[in-house]
């Protein structure tokens, strides 16, 4: 059996017993981070235009735009609420990316229009999770490192999985709306920084989301695309590409969804998110003042590509600069959701500490090949003062995550922005257990305007 074939009997023979508790759980965390995220977006214009242009296409009134008054189809909804989800790229991290604003707009749109259970949800939300997370795993790195954005470019598979998982197919059309997804497949790093980025995990559910129903309804392709010639892996995968390792163990070791999510504190891209906390701690332990500052040395692998962004002028482009991050938590001794903004980035204190920011990469981490390096995220930080003074901070790795409590305190924060707050309230009592709720269409209307 090839590996289309295992994901898909995987996906749509799984029963619900194999699903524990506590793999529902998870993914309840990240489903409920990620409709809090996309409440927030609709305060922006990128919110605004992404919500219009749904309102615009009309559709069979089925699904919820989260944060608007709109009900739209299935795949226009699901498109929307990724986009809003990952607008503030303040969405959690994990498995092959960005995975619950791919996963959340797929499982609700179609959860909602066919009344599903929160635990069925929640399972398709795991198993997706399951098949992206293991095609990431076994994709390469070079994938990502050839400029696809695997949010996107996985992330419609995963979509897939879940949706067929929530139509009831059986293996045979789950094999064939994974194909249909694999070409469907697309979102390139170019444009991280600017309102497409967002566009990819809801260009990416929505894709899940038609790939599925058109394999309901008959639609062919190739049963065996991610390791058929000229199919899946072999367009973007490459010589680190592993697809037998994809399907190892599969139905066997515990799923991934239980250890791999993180939940941001930060509304910008988690590459900073390791850099950040060291100079907060540097800040405060040292009582620095920007005045004080000579220089700031940022030594990292992850000193180079995307984050490198001395000239970024918009809070989009704030989001994937490490220079304007560096200098926020120098500068405020804290980084909050409303720094990120183009008056801030552009204030003369910003400007002035980012211009005091030096990126390098570990000599030694240089010399190794590309596909080595790629591994290493060791980070130093050094704060160079007038006075002489060098302050030193370090980390072998970002592992910072919101839990419980703080959980619940982000979601209620986002989500009274755009809802009262008794209603940001109820929301997060409605989502914060989906395994007891029966029908998922009737607690859509407590993230929806009234």
């Amino acid at each position: 059996m090839g590996v289309t074939a295992r994901f898909a009997e995987f996906v749509s023979k799984t029963p619900s017993s194999k699903v524990p508790d506590d793999a529902l759980d998870a993914a309840n965390v990240g489903l409920l981070d990620a409709v809090g995220t996309a409440l927030v977006a609709n305060i922006h214009d990128i919110g605004k235009i992404i919500t219009s242009y749904t309102d615009q296409m009309g559709g069979s009134p089925t699904a919820t735009v989260i944060g608007t008054r709109i009900k739209t189809s299935a795949p226009n909804a699901a498109l929307a609420n990724g986009t809003l989800g990952h607008s503030d790229d303040y969405d959690d991290v994990g498995g092959f990316g960005h995975p619950s604003v791919i996963l959340m707009p797929t499982v609700l749109a179609l959860g909602e229009q066919f009344h599903k259970s929160g635990r069925e949800v929640l399972e398709a939300y795991a198993l997706g999770f399951e098949v992206g997370t293991r095609i990431g795993g076994g994709i390469g790195a070079d994938h990502y490192g050839r400029g696809w954005h695997s949010t996107s470019t996985i992330g419609a598979m995963a979509s897939a999985a879940a949706a067929s998982r929530l139509l009831g197919l059986d293996a045979d059309h789950t094999r064939t709306a994974l194909g249909i997804a694999a070409s469907l497949a697309s979102g390139v790093q170019a444009n991280f920084g600017t309102m497409t980025k967002p566009l990819h995990p809801g260009n990416g559910a929505r894709n899940g989301v038609v790939a599925a129903t058109l394999a309901q309804m008959g639609y062919t392709a190739n049963q065996d695309v991610i390791e058929a010639p000229l199919g899946y892996v072999a367009v973007f995968g490459d010589q680190q590409a592993n697809i037998n390792g994809m399907t190892t163990h599969l139905g066997e070791a515990p799923l991934h969804v239980l250890s791999a999510i993180r939940i941001k504190e930060w509304p910008c891209c988690y590459g900073h998110h390791g850099v950040i906390p060291m100079l907060i701690d540097l800040v405060h332990r040292y009582e620095i003042r920007p005045q004080q500052v000579e220089r700031v040395d940022f030594i990292s692998n992850m000193a180079y590509g995307y984050l490198n962004r001395p000239d970024a002028d918009t809070y989009f482009g704030g989001k994937f600069s490490l220079q304007f991050n560096i200098a926020c938590a120098l500068v405020d001794g804290t980084v909050t959701y409303e720094a990120f903004s183009d008056e801030k980035i552009n204030s003369a204190p910003i400007r002035d500490m980012m211009a005091r920011v030096h990126l390098s990469q570990d000599p030694k981490v240089a010399r190794m090949p590309a596909r080595i390096a790629g591994a290493h995220q060791d980070q130093k930080v050094v704060v160079t003062l007038k006075d002489g003074r060098q302050l030193e901070n370090e980390i072998e790795h970002a592992t910072n995550t919101l839990r419980g409590h703080q959980v619940d305190i982000k979601f209620e924060a986002n989500a009274s922005h755009i809802l009262p707050s008794t209603q940001a309230k109820q929301a997060l009592e409605a989502f914060r257990d989906l395994k007891k709720v029966k029908d998922v269409a009737g607690i859509m209307p407590t993230v929806a305007l009234k």
